[in-house]
């Protein structure tokens, strides 16, 4: 449900929690989406509830639209009861008397109606302008509580009307000023007695005591019931323990429980791990991408325990590859080919850091306790302000992403690592994100280097240190350490373009499941111009894929290996490069060439592309997914045609 509406359209409907639009934590989205999935879930042909419940069931009949389910669920809505106190526009979960319980004792009746606001006329000055413009700005979804409009808004008067004579051929008796009978005037339709007490015939005393014997006459079929029949009694006193039980409040020396998938418990991960987070899948994942992720591997030291979350449900709820079930998996597929095959090329088999790695794929570590999971990410949504969740979001983005954000609030818990490596936008376009925050067109080194952390590093940090602060649980769940992402190499193949009609991912990044012979096609078209240091694609590639000595850990573990690259005896002849900077300071002076430059790059990227090719053939899974992905791109480009 979250993946096929906008921020925009779910605010107003959490407005069925009385809550202002731009008031709302993050959790209070939820609401609305686990209430419009209760219909699908339950099967509901009808949907009988409160008129204030009516936009989120309107939701669930919109949901079919979006999801081109053929039967929508009929909606019938019915009349909220007014609050018993002045200004609640219904019952306050709150407030005990606010309402009238089916247990409420005849003693507690009398009370509570009592005690009720019961105004004969309608307010007007302050208060009546005040609630004007609290209509006019929608407060908190108050103008959708009623079905009909009522300017008196008497409570007493609503319990007589829609409770004590809405079954048919019901009557309501109390005293009367122009009555002389003991017993009082006997009223067989609402708008009398309502037309009789705005008259003065009723005084608001006389009303309460008829509604206060009414009440009791229906309540005390209850009362027997619960007296008399035990299992009955004996739920109803539960019921009592319950609220008599005050909400547990942690002392300052009690650590608050903490509801958690513990994935070191379940024996899934090892304590104390790295954790990195795969990007959301795409249809066209690149080398890029598998290069971000090798990095962020190789952050953590050798002889930490490493952990690749591949996080398939926060593609769900993103509507990655518009939420295919096939195609979600079939990524995954590609990407460990990928990275399996490359983490040989760059490190060996004796070295490659893949082997030691614990893949971990989200929805089969959630069910492992989804209970605590869910309750994690509820909790974490309680805790901050919805605004805060979306940070650069905008209210037409999918609301799926807030979710994505909560959730993976959830993973950290569950993982408990002690460090995690982060891109400057998680769940953005990684393939190009950390590329484009890298890449450094204008020589300053400072363009390296992140001017801010991430979204998710933010909510991860805010939420360690508010709700897991207490002392006890900071040995347990302390803080992990936080690192984005800047190490990485930039494999881009051109640069930045500033229109979206001129952007092909296909020329501007080495696919992962390139065949060998784009190795030398994508390079012959890739940007290199003469002494150009600042952007050099083949440079770029060359440091990494050849194993030059870069000065920083995005170079592979072979780097300063060495590179020897052919050239003609009238340009030098062969160049032997063992460093980056090397490689540099010939092709800004013009000693080396950009087409001796490329063809040198070309070749390694032949074999590059040839390993990984191999593998994903090998692999059939990734072969399947590879077609299954191609399939997809060609009906997204048909369907963009139309």
């Amino acid at each position: 449900v979250a993946r096929r509406f906008n921020v925009t359209r779910i605010k107003k409907c959490c407005q069925i929690m009385g809550r202002l639009e731009g008031n709302l934590t993050a959790a209070q989205v939820l609401y609305p989406l686990m209430q419009c999935t209760d219909v699908f879930f339950l099967k509901a042909d009808i949907c009988q509830l409160g008129v204030d419940q009516r936009k989120v069931n309107m939701l669930a009949r919109e949901y079919c639209d979006a999801a081109k389910k053929k039967y929508k669920p009929v909606i019938l809505s019915h009349h909220m009861l007014y609050g018993l106190k002045k200004g609640q526009e219904k019952m306050s979960k709150s407030d005990p008397d606010s309402a009238i319980f089916m247990e409420d004792t005849v003693e507690d009746v009398r009370r509570k109606i009592t005690k009720a606001y019961c105004p004969t006329a309608e307010e007007g000055g302050a208060a009546g302008e005040e609630e004007k413009i609290t209509a006019e700005s929608g407060d908190a979804g108050k103008e959708s509580m009623h079905l009909t409009e009522d300017t008196l808004k008497n409570p007493i008067l609503d319990y007589v009307q829609h409770i004590v004579m809405s079954p048919p051929g019901a009557t309501f008796t109390c005293a009367t000023s122009t009555s002389a009978a003991p017993e009082g005037h006997t009223y067989d339709k609402y708008e009398a007695v309502k037309e009789d007490f705005l008259a003065g015939n009723i005084t608001p005393d006389q009303l309460k005591e008829g509604l206060i014997e009414s009440l009791n006459t229906l309540l005390q079929p209850v009362r027997d019931h619960f007296t008399n029949d035990e299992t009955a009694k004996g739920l109803l006193e539960q019921v009592r323990e319950f609220k008599r039980e005050a909400a547990p409040v942690a002392s300052g020396d009690e650590a608050p429980k903490v509801f958690r998938l513990d994935l070191v418990k379940e024996g899934v991960v090892q304590p104390n791990s790295h954790l990195v987070m795969a990007p959301l899948p795409n249809s066209t994942p690149t080398m890029q991408s598998a290069a971000d992720i090798l990095t962020k591997l190789k952050a953590a030291d050798a002889d930490t325990p490493k952990v690749l979350l591949l996080r398939d449900w926060t593609a769900l709820v993103n509507n990655a590859l518009d939420a295919d079930a096939k195609l979600i998996p079939a990524y995954h597929a590609i990407l460990l080919s990928t990275l399996r095959a490359l983490d040989i090329h760059l490190h060996g088999e004796d070295s490659a850091i893949m082997k030691n790695v614990t893949i971990v794929l989200q929805s089969e570590a959630i069910l492992k306790d989804p209970s605590n999971y869910w309750i994690s990410v509820i909790n974490a949504g309680r805790h901050f302000q919805l605004d805060t969740v979306m940070g650069g979001m905008k209210d037409a983005d999918c609301v799926g992403k807030v979710i994505g954000r909560l959730m993976m609030i959830g993973d950290v818990l569950g993982v408990n690592p002690k460090s995690i490596a982060l891109e400057m936008e998680n769940d953005g376009d990684v393939n190009i994100s950390n590329a484009m925050a890298n890449m450094n067109l204008g020589g300053d080194d400072s363009a390296t280097s992140p001017s801010t952390q991430s979204v998710e590093a933010t909510l991860i940090e805010e939420f360690y240190s508010v709700k897991l602060s207490h002392p006890s649980l900071q040995s347990i769940l302390p803080l992990p350490t936080i690192t984005h992402n800047t190490c990485s190499p930039n494999l881009a193949l051109q640069q930045p373009r500033e229109s979206i009609a001129h952007k092909q991912e296909i020329d501007e990044y080495f696919l992962t499941d390139d065949p060998k012979v784009n190795g030398k096609s994508k390079m012959k078209k890739a940007f290199c111009e003469p002494g150009n240091i600042d952007f050099c694609p083949p440079i770029a590639l060359l440091t990494y894929f050849g194993g030059l000595d870069s000065g920083s850990s995005g170079s592979g573990s072979g780097a300063g290996k060495g590179v020897t690259i052919s050239r003609s005896p009238e340009n030098g002849g062969d160049v032997t490069y063992t460093s980056k900077s090397q490689v540099e300071a010939d092709f800004e002076s013009g000693a080396l060439h950009p087409g001796d430059l490329k063809g040198c790059i070309s070749t390694i990227m032949v074999e590059v592309l040839t390993k990984t090719s191999e593998a994903i053939k090998k692999d059939g899974s990734a072969a399947k997914g590879v077609k299954a992905l191609k399939a997809w791109e060609k009906k997204m480009s048909k369907q963009k045609k139309k």
